[in-house]
C-alpha cells in the first residue's frame, strides 16, 4: 500500500482486506476495528501542512560547465544552442570562486556537492583535477562532505583518465543510447562519423572498475526508439548493471514523445521492472528512497532549481540548472559580481514548493515526483509555470513501476 507521502507499507492478510473493502466502499465486519484504524492513520498521510514553515531552501549542489566545446554533435543536444560566449572553458579563478561560493550559500549544510557538466567536461581535465583537490579541501576545512560527479560521452574516457577520476572518487555518468545501432542514430562526433566503437571500450572498462556503483549509464529513447526495453536489454547484455533512460525532450515532431506513446511505454516501463527483478541491476529511476522514510519538508520540495541547486558557466554566470543556460532571462548573477537576482531566487523558491503548483496539489505520485522539471516546461511550453504533460505521465509510470518492483522485492525477503 502506497500513501500521499511517498511512503510504501507491506500488508499481512488482514490488512489487504480491509484495503480491499475501503475500495469497495464497506467495511467488512470480520475485519478489526483496530486494523482499519491504523489504515484509516496512514491513508490520512498526516494531514494538511503549512509550506510556509519549511524555511529557506539553502544551496547545496553546484553544477558547474567546464566546458561550453564538445567533440560530438547529438542530434537532440538541449546545450547546442545555449551555449552563447567567447569563452568556451572554464578557468581555475572561476572554478575557486565558484567552490567559495557554494562553501559559502550552503551555510550549515553538511552535505554538498559538485557535478562537471558541458558540452564534454573532460575536455577542461585539468580544471576538473584542480577543482576536485581544492573543493575537498575547502569541504574539509568547513566541516562539510563533498560529493562529486561529472557527466560525460565516454570518447575521452582512457584508462589513464579512469585512473585519475578513480583517485578523485568521482561518480560517473556515461552517454551512451543503447546497442551500436541505436546509438549511432543520433549521437556522431564533430563532422558525422559514429561514435559507439569508440566509447565502448572507455565505457566497459568504466564497469569492469566499478562493478559495485559508482556509475550510472545514461541513455535518451525517442519517438523513433520508443521500444526501449529492448535497449535495456541491449545495455545489461553488454554488461552494464546501472542504466538510467530518459526520454528526450524536444521539440521536433519526428523524435518527441507524445501523449500516444504513453500505453507503449507504460508496457516499456514493465518490461523493465521485470528484468529488474530477475538481477542485480538498478535502473535510476525504480531506485526510490523509501527505506528513508516521511520528512515532509523534504517531500514537498521540488528538484531545487536556483534555490538548493544552480550553475555557473565558463564566464561565472550563474543560473537556475544547467538546462537554463544560455536563456538570460534566467541569469541570477554572476560569481565576479557577487549578488544573486533575489526577484529570480524568490520566483524559483515558490515553485520549488510543491504545493504552490495548482497542477501537483492533487497528484498522488507529487512526493516522489518533486514537481516535475521545471526547464522541461520551459522547453515544451515557454512557460515554466505550465506542467510538461507527457513528462508527468511518465513520471508517473516510472514511479508505479518503481513500488511494484518494491513491492516484489519486498514479497522475496519475506
Amino acid at each position: 500500500m502506497f500513501n500521499s507521502l511517498g511512503s510504501l507499507y507491506q500488508l499481512d492478510e488482514e490488512g489487504t482486506k480491509a484495503v480491499e473493502s475501503l475500495l469497495k466502499g464497506k467495511k467488512d465486519f470480520r475485519i478489526s476495528q483496530e486494523v482499519y484504524r491504523e489504515i484509516e492513520e496512514v491513508l490520512s498521510s498526516y494531514g494538511n501542512f503549512d509550506i510556509q514553515s519549511y524555511g529557506d531552501l539553502t544551496l547545496k549542489s553546484l553544477c558547474l560547465n567546464v566546458s561550453h566545446s564538445c567533440n560530438m554533435s547529438c542530434d537532440y543536444c538541449f546545450t547546442s544552442h545555449n551555449f552563447i560566449s567567447d569563452k568556451a572553458l572554464m578557468d581555475l579563478e572561476t572554478v575557486y570562486k565558484a567552490i567559495d561560493f557554494l562553501i559559502y550559500a550552503s551555510k550549515d549544510t553538511k552535505n554538498i556537492e559538485i557535478d562537471f557538466f558541458g558540452g564534454e567536461p573532460l575536455l577542461n581535465l585539468e580544471i576538473i583535477r584542480e577543482a576536485s583537490i581544492y573543493g575537498k579541501k575547502k569541504a574539509i576545512e568547513s566541516g562539510k562532505n563533498l560529493r562529486i560527479t561529472l557527466t560525460t560521452n565516454g570518447v575521452l574516457l582512457t584508462e589513464k583518465v579512469l585512473d585519475l577520476l578513480d583517485e578523485l572518487d568521482i561518480s560517473i555518468v556515461l552517454s551512451i543510447d543503447g546497442g551500436e545501432k541505436i546509438h549511432n542514430k543520433h549521437r556522431h562526433l564533430i563532422g558525422g562519423e559514429d561514435s559507439f566503437k569508440y566509447i565502448l571500450p572507455n565505457a566497459l572498462e568504466l564497469a569492469r572498475r566499478r562493478e559495485y556503483g559508482g556509475y550510472y549509464i545514461r541513455g535518451t529513447y525517442t519517438a523513433e526508439t520508443i521500444k526501449f526495453s529492448e535497449t535495456f536489454k541491449e545495455l545489461v547484455d553488454l554488461g552494464f548493471r546501472y542504466i538510467s533512460l530518459e526520454p528526450v525532450v524536444t521539440n521536433d515532431k519526428s523524435l518527441s514523445i507524445k501523449k500516444e506513446h504513453i500505453p507503449i511505454l507504460r508496457e516499456e516501463y514493465r518490461k523493465i521492472a521485470e528484468e529488474c527483478l530477475k538481477g542485480d541491476i538498478k535502473f535510476f529511476h525504480f531506485e526510490l528512497p523509501l527505506e528513508e522514510g516521511a520528512c515532509i519538508p523534504r517531500l514537498a520540495r521540488g528538484c531545487g532549481a536556483g534555490v538548493e541547486y544552480m550553475a555557473i558557466t565558463p564566464t561565472g554566470e550563474i543560473y537556475p540548472c544547467h538546462q537554463f543556460v544560455g536563456h538570460k532571462q534566467f541569469k541570477m548573477g554572476n560569481i565576479y559580481e557577487g549578488n544573486l537576482s533575489e526577484e529570480l531566487r524568490d520566483r524559483f523558491r515558490i515553485l520549488n514548493m510543491i504545493d504552490s503548483k495548482p497542477a501537483c496539489r492533487d497528484c498522488w505520485a507529487r512526493y516522489l515526483c518533486g514537481g516535475g522539471c521545471l526547464a522541461n516546461n520551459f522547453n515544451i511550453n515557454s512557460d515554466i509555470m505550465e506542467p510538461y504533460e507527457v513528462g508527468c505521465e511518465i513520471q508517473k509510470l516510472r514511479i508505479e513501476y518503481a513500488l511494484w518492483l518494491r513491492a516484489k522485492r519486498m514479497e522475496v525477503k519475506v
